[in-house]
């Protein structure tokens, strides 16, 4: 008798206002500096056209690195919770379990906004910190996986919550 088990990919939230604002942002904090340092550079300015550039090319690089891990969905596995991410999946080993509705505070270390708040943030009222694949501030839910805490952001939180609950 084989047993065919499916695993369902909840789909995460789109980028809150403030993620799209300050992902914007950067992107145009980007092609400013870039054009700044071209006319530095015109302008026999070589010192702070190459800084400019440095600046645009640094600033440009962390876009490309957070967008590739944007969250796009979220899969709970026998032991694991996979976060699938516009470049590839990233596998957090352990049960899943314990789904609650949880804020977020400060960040600790991390994207704060760029493609979503991604890396480790402060949990709101001190219940302690999570690494975070949060999109949408406004629909953060943790879960416990192993030992820890990791903080996403559903489009259907109650679905996601109620397949943790019975994980």
């Amino acid at each position: 008798m084989t047993i065919i088990t499916t695993t369902v990919t909840h789909t995460a939230a789109r980028l809150d206002s403030v993620a799209r604002a300050a992902t914007a942002l950067m992107w145009v904090a980007a092609a400013v500096l870039w054009v700044l340092s071209g006319g530095a550079l015109l302008n026999d300015q070589q010192g702070a056209g190459l800084i400019l550039v440095g600046s645009a090319v640094l600033i440009a690089g962390l876009c490309f690195y957070y967008r590739r891990r944007q969250p796009l969905g979220y899969r709970i596995a026998p032991d694991a919770l996979v976060v699938v991410e516009r470049g590839g999946e990233r596998r957090i080993d352990g049960a899943v379990g314990n789904p609650r509705d949880v804020g977020l505070s400060l960040r600790i270390y991390g994207s704060g906004g760029l493609y979503g708040y991604l890396g480790r943030l402060r949990l709101a009222y001190h219940q302690g910190t999570a690494r975070a694949f949060v999109t949408d501030r406004r629909r953060v839910t943790v879960v416990g996986v192993g030992s820890g805490a990791v903080a996403v952001s559903p489009a259907d939180r109650a679905a996601f919550m109620d397949e943790a609950q019975h994980a």
